[in-house]
């Protein structure tokens, strides 16, 4: 496990589209606790790792506006001091990932007719599905999800964080950020057994191999439709149905995504909308879709 400090800061602010609402973006208790903190939390103030074309910093994100007139105060820290190209591709990835220009006014609408929900959709207001993570790190994410209760997740990122991971110093925080899929060519399949991540090992040595030769590129599938990023997607090792809808929706903001319903989801979406133990998924997804279109 390597260390950085993190001394050189930059200040700058964005204006998110209105509404918005800061901490439903910027926290996410669905989200597993892992134990080496990759991000850190409380009301109006949000940090993180960043991972940028192989670069890390530290983000801080502060609530400097209202919900009807946002404005988000971002403090970015670094090995050395930011040009300004560089602050402004890290200003646009930002953008990016937390959908801070997202267009909501239609949702919005169609929440107001919706009798049963309205009082959630009203509470989160200007929320976004946002991702903090690039592709890379939720595929990662997705592996130690897979078959294991989130018990078992929490331990088997903390082992590989640990093991691989670096801890960035910054604004008093010490955060972990992920490796490079690179990096894990040094370490063996058996190393990675070692840490108790069992047949994930394997899925784990060939996604960073599959990312270390560049057969996927992150920013061109931000250009592409969702039929094609699907498409892209399955060609990685591991990446099933399933796997490819949670990145169509939180890494590339395909929020129509809803031809796969995996079984916890259709036991609560069976209590949620029917208040039955289990409906068929067909029924679910098509009533979901004609209730609210795309």
């Amino acid at each position: 496990m390597n260390s950085q400090i993190l001394e050189n800061k930059k200040n700058f602010f964005i204006s998110p589209s209105s509404p918005f609402h800061f901490d439903g973006t910027f926290h996410k208790p669905s989200h597993f606790p892992n134990n080496l903190k990759m991000d850190d939390w409380v009301s109006k103030e949000y940090w993180q790792t960043l991972r940028f074309s192989k670069e890390l910093y530290g983000l801080k994100i502060e609530d400097a506006g209202t919900i009807a007139k946002p404005r988000l105060r971002i403090s970015i820290y670094s090995r050395k001091p930011l040009v300004a190209k560089e602050i402004e591709l890290l200003k646009r990835e930002i953008i990016w990932r937390f959908e801070l220009n997202a267009d909501l006014k239609e949702f919005n609408e169609l929440a107001k007719r919706d009798m049963c929900f309205y009082p959630i959709f009203k509470k989160w207001m200007g929320m976004r599905t946002s991702s903090q993570y690039n592709l890379y790190e939720l595929l990662i994410i997705a592996i130690v999800l897979q078959n294991a209760t989130v018990r078992r997740s929490v331990q088997m990122l903390d082992a590989l964080l640990g093991k691989c991971g670096t801890v960035l110093k910054f604004d008093g925080m010490e955060l972990y950020a992920m490796w490079l899929p690179e990096d894990l060519e040094k370490v063996s399949e058996q190393e990675l057994r070692n840490l108790k991540v069992g047949y994930r090992a394997k899925f784990i040595k060939r996604l960073s191999q599959d990312f270390a030769k560049d057969k996927i590129n992150e920013l061109k599938l931000r250009g592409m439709n969702e039929e094609g990023t699907e498409k892209e997607l399955m060609k990685l090792y591991g990446v099933g149905p399933e796997t490819a809808r949670i990145l169509l929706f939180e890494v590339f903001h395909h929020y129509d995504v809803f031809d796969h319903i995996a079984p916890w989801q259709q036991k609560i979406y069976s209590r949620l909308f029917y208040n039955k133990r289990l409906v068929t998924v067909n029924k679910i997804r098509d009533d979901i879709k004609k209730r609210y279109g795309r």
